[in-house]
């Protein structure tokens, strides 16, 4: 690079610029943070790495990262309204860290400078170098936190950033590092990882976020894993300007989520089951004083809701009445005032037919000091209905995690025949609905001549082809595993028959990957048919059969369904053998009544 080493050893603002990259919630697709990344000026693609190495080596990191944070502050305060009030993660190093002089010039007077405060911002703790003073590194971090800032430990899961940086970081944020992330979704071992980093950081009161997501199968297996956040190329590049992610990839992330929440949605219940009625008081009624009396004659309420015309506007717990006034000044200053103003104003508040599970996740990502926090529940109109207890919320929650476990399929985790009945007995009511049944070809004889590893293969194929369009076939559709090689999707709505004519093609294509190279080249493979005669057998193809509610009569019993199924499903059997292609099949009967 030219000019590096007098470029790391007179570093300046002019030297460096910043951009942004989006923090995604996976569960609603909307963006949490964004991280401020430095780029190089003359080398924005691969110089900043070799500027950091070689300021390193040099002792100039202290007057790169200065200028890095100083143009990122800059950048931040440029930003227009909401955006600026935002939240945004910001990359230090622990060697920084721990430096006086980052104590002097990045605290509440300087940040207030630039129009921030500590809320806005996030310390990205970058792990690139050992730490070997782990004592001095954990009361640097205190020092910060105790001042209401977050902490975010980088690449977690390699490197040095790994159990005794956790131990001593307490981070509100882990992000998980990119090469666990890469290619997660065809790597069982960090399937298994990943899955034991949730819960780690579940257990720790941090939430985690995958760096590095560049593939649609990736995120899916992300999700499926109970990551809430992510980073990467897939949602949006890193932008001179706080980057939007696209409406496509937004609606996608959420349709991915649902359709994960749809497999249990079946065995899942509203919150509004759960909800207890609680003591409230009108907003402005009530002083400071008289609440501290109100509660001491209630020694076993622990929370209160203030109300505005029915509708909820601040949560008061027992904890934070007296913390608030047990403190020297605290009483003297607030005992005439409306109890309101030591109130949290900003508590969790859900609709009543919110499912539990989704809630419980929604529950868990607040902040530390709220997490044990109630509920409020609204009903449609937004009037309180009650509040619902955090241990209530996670017993129940985890009741049904259990049993959507017992009754998902091993091979392909989707939800087995007790969830689809139940799905069908829904759907069934409704004006509108289509349901797919779908059966691949020629499965026993794959399964013979190839054995029964390479049959599951053919199965979680057909699983994940089926799975990637269903929530395309018609908004709100639910897949499931009837069993062996059988699916079912269940429709609310008419089914898109270009949707499915997609699927069959896109099936097509990847089944030739399990298939010998002679047998793909011939169009068959030898195996033994019912009889016990060796025969050429087509390769293996996907037979969908389709039936709308306008071929049959109210309400329908779910048996007869299952028994046009059948008589469907020989149709475009016949027809998929006759082409050697998958296909599909409408019902074109109206069915009489009774």
């Amino acid at each position: 690079m030219p000019r590096l080493t007098q470029l790391v050893r007179r570093i300046s603002v002019e030297d460096v610029r910043s951009v942004f990259q989006p923090i995604v919630n996976l569960l609603t697709g909307t963006t949490m943070a964004h991280e401020v990344l430095s780029r190089h000026v003359d080398h924005p693609e691969n110089g900043f790495e070799q500027l950091i190495e070689k300021a390193r080596e040099r002792g100039a990191s202290w007057e790169l990262e200065e200028a890095c944070r100083t143009v990122a502050l800059k950048s931040i305060a440029s930003l227009s309204d909401p955006v600026r009030n935002g939240r945004f993660f910001l990359n230090v190093s622990p060697g920084i860290l721990r430096d006086q002089r980052f104590r002097d010039s990045f605290n509440h007077r300087t940040l207030a400078e630039f129009g921030l405060d500590q809320q806005n911002l996030v310390i990205e703790i970058t792990e690139k170098e050992s730490i070997s003073d782990y004592e001095n590194f954990e009361s640097a971090i205190q020092h910060y936190i105790a001042r209401g800032f977050r902490v975010a430990l980088d690449d977690f899961g390699s490197g040095h950033s790994g159990l005794t940086t956790l131990v001593s970081a307490h981070p509100h944020y882990l992000k998980l590092d990119m090469e666990i992330t890469r290619n997660v979704d065809r790597r069982p071992y960090k399937q298994m990882l990943v899955r034991s980093l949730v819960a780690m950081a579940s257990n720790v009161n941090a939430l985690l976020i995958a760096e590095g997501v560049e593939t649609w199968g990736e995120l899916e297996t992300l999700i499926k894993l109970g990551v809430r956040y992510g980073q990467g190329f897939l949602f949006a590049q890193p932008a001179s300007t706080p980057p939007s992610v696209p409406s496509e990839t937004r609606k996608r992330v959420l349709e991915l989520s649902r359709s994960f929440q749809h497999r249990m949605s079946a065995l899942d219940e509203s919150v509004g089951r759960l909800v207890a009625g609680c003591d409230t008081f009108e907003r402005g009624t009530v002083t400071t004083e008289a609440a501290v009396v109100w509660f001491r004659e209630r020694p076993s309420v622990d929370h209160v809701v203030i109300l505005n015309n029915k509708k909820p506007k601040a949560l008061l717990t027992r904890e934070k009445l007296f913390q608030v006034t047990g403190w020297r000044y605290g009483y003297s200053l607030f005992e005439r005032r409306p109890v309101d103003l030591v109130c949290t104003t900003d508590p969790l508040i859900v609709r009543n037919d919110m499912h539990v599970i989704t809630l419980a996740r929604l529950a868990m990502d607040r902040l530390r000091e709220d997490l044990y926090d109630p509920i409020m529940v609204v009903n449609a109109s937004g009037e309180f209905l009650g509040t619902v207890t955090m241990k209530q919320l996670l017993q129940r929650s985890v009741e049904l995690e259990l049993q959507f476990a017992m009754d998902a399929n091993p091979l392909t985790n989707l939800p087995g025949n007790r969830t689809i009945q139940s799905w069908l007995a829904e759907t069934l009511e409704l004006p509108e609905y289509s349901v797919v049944y779908a059966d691949l070809d020629h499965f026993k004889e794959y399964n013979d001549a190839y054995g029964f590893t390479m049959g599951d293969e053919v199965i979680r194929l057909a699983a994940d082809v089926l799975k990637q369009q269903t929530a395309e076939v018609a908004p709100g559709s639910r897949l499931g595993h009837v069993g062996g090689d059988d699916f079912i999707i269940i429709c609310p709505g008419t089914a898109d028959a270009e949707v499915l004519r997609d699927m069959c093609e896109r099936f097509d294509r990847r089944k030739l990957e399990l298939f010998r190279d002679d047998d793909r080249e011939r169009g068959h493979y030898k195996a033994a048919n019912r009889n016990g005669v060796t025969v050429n057998v087509p390769l293996t193809t996907i037979s969908l059969a389709v039936i709308g509610s306008d071929k049959l009569a109210e309400s329908p019993h779910p048996a007869l369904l299952g028994q046009l199924a059948a008589e469907l499903k020989k149709q475009v059997k016949a027809e998929t053998k006759r082409r050697g292609q998958s296909g599909f099949i409408f019902e074109r009967r109206v069915q009489p009544p009774g």
